[in-house]
């Protein structure tokens, strides 16, 4: 999360730069023209990240029912609070606008490669402000492909960006079932 918003901000710093006459070093190497940037809806990501192979779902019912199964009742409910916890968390990442840099860190290289791919100086899930010379391309659709969904996955993380956030408070109020 904070290498996401120290990008950020370094991004913003370099585009204000750029908008005050100084030379705007915020262009990917060897592109010239306007300082490009990408953005992507954080919640489109958490539903890719959900149905992939980078979700521990699996491994954690497993070790749930082995934990059952042994009548380990302190493993049952650490591992219970653990996936509550998780559930909480994609709740928020899925629903509303929460930062998804964890979800994101397994597939890093390929992030790095759709920078590279588009001329991006920077990615980052929203830009706050931008100079008019700024060139901000959404790349949600290629960071949802990193995690090779399925047809049905695409649609869902697809139709998720057609919707509002949620507001924080109302994700609070959502009860984790895992």
């Amino acid at each position: 999360m904070l290498a996401v918003r120290a990008i950020a901000l370094v991004a913003m710093s370099l585009v204000l730069a750029g908008g005050m006459g100084a030379p705007c070093a915020a262009q990917a190497p060897g592109k010239a023209g306007p300082p490009r940037f990408g953005t992507y809806d954080t919640r489109a990501i958490a539903v890719a990240w959900a149905a992939s192979r980078h979700n521990p779902a699996a491994g954690w019912r497993a070790e749930l029912e082995k934990a059952r199964a042994a009548g380990d009742r302190d493993a049952v409910a650490a591992l219970e609070r653990r996936g509550r916890d998780l559930q909480r968390q994609l709740h928020f990442q899925g629903f509303g606008r929460v930062p998804v840099d964890d979800l994101l860190a397994p597939v890093a290289p390929g992030v790095a490669e759709v920078a590279a791919r588009h001329g991006l100086a920077a990615i980052a899930p929203a830009l706050d402000f931008q100079a008019q010379d700024v060139t901000v391309i959404d790349v949600t659709d290629d960071l949802v492909a990193l995690f090779e969904p399925s047809e049905r996955t695409r649609t869902s993380a697809a139709r998720i960006r057609r919707e509002r956030p949620m507001s924080l408070t109302k994700l609070a109020d959502l009860k984790a079932e895992h």
